[in-house]
């Protein structure tokens, strides 16, 4: 029963983080602002046209002197504005064009709806604006498709499904949006012409698909690039030709860049700094660039100026080039200096994009003074409503008076505090859901931790039972007490939850033994030898703490790792016996395989090649294994390893993988797994033999490089070191659970990861898929994570008879490591500072809670595939003595 309540309990950690850190910006009940044109000012742009290059990261725009862009450079030098446009973190394509289009950051709990549809809707440029026409790829363009307007909303879009075989040309999905913008503009020439406030949306996602596949800076990424920006080129020429009042703005930008490995989705600057060109009608050319970063255009120069924004500033600044208001769910502050305006109209702007954001702010401020208890707690007292009044008596004077540089001042004033505002009352109650998640952690840990000692006797367990009836009423009254104060402030339901939460693991944590542990199978922990004392918890909190700073120096591990495996296994062999020299050579070679580059993008046929043989030879070495294995076992690894060299082989020289290939890996995809279930051999080493065989040749098609080599020497290491302790007379669980924790980051970390939830390379998906699949090819990265975990589990079920027998307690200990790790990320997430720390903090929270979980998950996966028979069915007059722990057994009958 305590697995349910492990896995409800991290889940429900697990979520606390968005609910501390990143609660949903979208604000419901806004007024929208009205357009310029209101006060009687012409915009000056009739319409805008919005280019998003998908997937362009600014290094890649501004490479070699803007050497790869010569047609962009064409124009930005005769017109406009360069800049570095930065995202945030997650840096991904609906987040990215979220933030573009409606200057929101996205919704997190967008996620509980696998990022596909929006949980509250939100304002937009298009709904601004009168006339929106969008083409693109499916899933972007249909984030907006839940804007009404009216009818005036033409969205055309393919299915991006497309192939990403190396003989595929992704600027065909470009090709696909130019031709139709260009069999638009040909048939509504005239109307649109005469059209105002009109948006047109150009997503063009052929680099992205060219940078997942060739990776940015390889030679086919730079034709796609070629082509792409002579296709955006050429369809700024139809524009002005089709347009020739001369009153068409133009901005090119990107939704997020792009890792050397093709990957994306954390907060590195080649992912969150994106290229934009901002040209037109209503573009300053003279902008003011307090940073003072310039680039060379070409190699005779001079130098320009290169501009830097946050990525949601680009929504205010379209919205005023053609006279709009900003969207009512906007968080982008209009930066001063890029409008070729009067500076009425800029003041104009400025002053509208103030009381947008202040119209959110009020709305949170109302908010928080409809709860009882308003009146006693803290406001932001920055910008009061005597404040916010005063702001706009203000602006009136200053605009009869015509002192518009002073308005610009002013709004530029109020739109800061009014965003420092908005994050004020979005996290009013962070730091209190932050000690009231550290008591659900604290909690949950004590629980383990007594499910982990079991000793009735000791004093904790004889004052728990004495002063049950104290503590269930105590948490009762503070739960109702807390529940009535919740109800009068009308806290969110999901803050009331997180502060409740605590109260409810406590009752559990604090309930007597028979109460809470009187179903357990394991209730022979008792037992003197195998309890766990304070020098060992303490010992077990250091362990998880060592675990911690592996997290943030990948290399770190090959030191732990070296030391680890010399204290635990050296006296386990006779110093210089030739079992002992070939150990240490294992544990040599394999910390080294830390300081090695990522694996992740790095793709090397040799390293590959290299992998096949040591699956191959510790496969067939062991000649009890070899004539174990059925012939089809044989003939289908032998085969499916040929294949994966001769697949890579193709891949590498640019010629697309047969279709029978890529089925065949399918087939064996589900085979390695059916035939180690359905297998009937009895021993658990020849059962561990097959385990290894099958899973070794899985792993090898998802790899690209070195994982193969490692994960097999690492295997071959564990069961090596494993058989050698099986003669030692002392055991120790807080040991095993941290050789599973220890085993199990390290192969994650050796075989070439990073400790990041978006690094993946699709090309591990090369012997299955042709096509651009991300949730297919997402499944075959948590494969390839997870299969090297398995072989971990299967090797220590099958080589120490202490795991089978203390199964229970031993992941009971790896839990408290993990808890305890993860109370130490919690304080670690961040969502101020940079980008990248923020996308590192929150990635290291969500694989140590989701660790927790798989692992408890794969303990399980290997037993079925193992067979284990589990403690309750064993019969122990069959066993050999030395199998049998006869306290234990004694401590089970009485």
């Amino acid at each position: 029963m305590w697995i349910a309540y492990a896995l409800v309990v991290h889940v429900l950690l697990l979520g606390s983080i968005f609910v501390i850190y990143f609660r949903s910006p979208v604000i419901t009940g806004l007024t929208p602002q009205k357009r310029l044109l209101h006060y009687g000012l012409e915009p000056p742009a009739n319409r805008l046209v919005l280019i998003v290059t998908d997937g362009l990261r600014a290094d890649s725009f501004l490479e070699e002197n803007c050497r790869y862009v010569p047609h962009l450079r064409e124009i930005f030098l005769r017109e406009g504005v360069v800049g570095v446009s930065r995202t945030r973190v997650p840096t991904e394509t609906r987040p990215g064009h979220i933030t573009l289009i409606a200057g929101l950051y996205e919704d997190p709990s967008a996620v509980l709806r696998g990022w596909k549809s929006n949980p509250i809707d939100f304002d937009t440029v298009f709904n601004r604006s009168s006339q929106t026409y969008a083409w693109g790829a499916s899933d972007v363009i249909n984030v907006f498709s839940h804007v009404s307007n009216g009818g005036l909303m033409h969205l055309r879009f393919y299915n991006h499904d497309l192939d990403f075989s190396p003989g595929y040309d992704a600027y065909e999905q470009d090709e696909w949006v130019f031709k139709r913008v260009k069999l638009l503009l040909q048939r509504k020439s005239e109307a649109l012409q005469r059209a105002k406030h009109v948006v047109f949306f150009l997503h063009l996602l052929g680099l992205d698909t060219a940078g997942h596949v060739h990776k940015p800076g390889a030679p086919k990424f730079r034709q796609t690039l070629d082509k792409t920006e002579k296709g955006v080129y050429e369809i700024y020429q139809v524009f002005e030709r089709m347009f020739p009042d001369k009153r068409t703005a133009y901005l090119l930008t990107a939704d997020h860049g792009m890792t050397d490995s093709g990957s994306h989705g954390a907060g590195s600057p080649h992912e969150t700094d994106t290229p934009f060109v901002l040209w037109g009608s209503g573009v300053s050319r003279m902008v003011p660039n307090p940073g003072g970063r310039t680039f060379m255009p070409n190699n005779e120069g001079p130098a320009m100026p290169l501009l830097e924004l946050e990525q949601a500033q680009l929504t205010p600044l379209m919205s005023a080039l053609v006279g709009l208001a900003p969207p009512m769910n906007n968080f982008g502050m209009l930066p001063m200096g890029y409008l070729n305006v009067s500076t009425e109209y800029e003041a104009m702007a400025a002053h509208i994009n103030a009381l947008q954001l202040l119209e959110q702010y009020v709305a949170l401020q109302k908010q928080h003074k409809k709860g009882f208890f308003a009146g006693i707690l803290l406001e932001f007292d920055v910008l009061t409503t005597e404040a916010i009044k005063g702001y706009k008596d203000t602006i009136l004077q200053l605009q009869k008076n015509r002192e518009y540089s002073l308005c610009i001042v002013r709004s530029q004033v109020i739109m800061s505090q009014a965003l420092e505002g908005i994050d004020y009352y979005h996290g009013y109650y962070r730091r209190v859901l932050l000690l009231s998640t550290t008591s659900t952690f604290l909690g949950w840990m004590f629980y383990i931790y007594r499910l982990l000692s079991r000793n009735r006797a000791s004093k904790v367990e004889l004052v728990l039972e004495r002063s049950n009836k104290i503590v269930r009423m105590s948490i009762g009254s503070s739960v109702i007490v807390l529940v009535i104060c919740l109800l009068s402030q009308r806290t969110p339901l999901d803050i009331s939850f997180y502060l409740l939460l605590p109260n409810f693991v406590w009752l559990k944590a604090l309930q007597p033994w028979n109460i809470n542990f009187y179903s357990s199978p394991a209730s022979a922990y008792s037992v003197p030898a195998l309890q766990t004392s304070m020098w060992q918890l303490i010992l077990l909190i250091a362990c998880a703490e060592l675990m911690v700073f592996t997290f943030f120096e990948r290399r770190l591990i090959a030191l732990c790792f070296f030391v680890f495996a010399c204290y635990n296994s050296w006296g386990n062999f006779k110093t210089k016996s030739r079992d002992f020299f070939f150990w240490l050579a294992l544990v040599l070679i394999l910390s080294c395989f830390p300081l090695l580059p990522l694996s992740v993008g790095y793709q090397n046929g040799y390293l590959l090649g290299a992998g096949v043989v040591v699956i191959l030879t510790n496969s067939f070495w062991n000649s009890k294994s070899r004539l174990s294995y059925r012939k089809h076992t044989k003939y289908s690894n032998v085969l499916i390893l040929l294949q994966t060299i001769l697949c890579a082989y193709l891949h590498s020289n640019g010629i697309n993988i047969p279709i029978p290939l890529k089925l065949v890996s399918w087939l064996y995809l589900v085979y390695a797994f059916a035939s180690i279930v359905l297998s009937k051999e009895p021993r658990l080493d020849l059962r561990l033999a097959q385990i290894v065989f099958n899973l070794g040749s899985l792993y090898a098609t998802l790899c690209t490089s070195y994982e193969a080599v490692f994960v097999q020497l690492l295997t071959i290491e564990l069961n090596f070191s494993l058989r050698a302790q099986s003669a030692r007379a002392e055991r120790s669980v807080l040991r095993l659970a941290f050789t599973l924790l220890l085993y199990t980051f390290f192969s994650l970390f050796g075989s070439g990861n990073i400790a990041s939830i978006s690094s993946f390379d699709p090309n591990i998906a090369r012997c299955y898929l042709s096509h651009f699949a991300p949730f297919v090819i997402m499944g075959l990265v948590l494969l390839k994570l997870l299969v090297p975990v398995v072989l971990i589990m299967s090797v220590v079920y099958a080589q120490s008879e202490f795991v089978r027998q203390h199964e229970e307690q031993i992941f009971i200990c790896l839990l408290l490591i993990c808890d305890v790790m993860g109370l130490n990320f919690l304080f670690l997430v961040r969502n101020q500072g940079s980008w990248l720390d923020i996308g590192t903090s929150i990635s290291h929270f969500v694989i140590m809670e989701v660790t927790t979980l798989v692992i408890l998950l794969l303990f399980y996966t290997a037993k079925q595939l193992l067979r284990v028979i589990p403690w309750e069915e064993i019969d122990f007059k069959r066993l050999p003595l030395r199998l049998i722990h006869w306290d234990v057994i004694s401590a089970k009958h009485h």
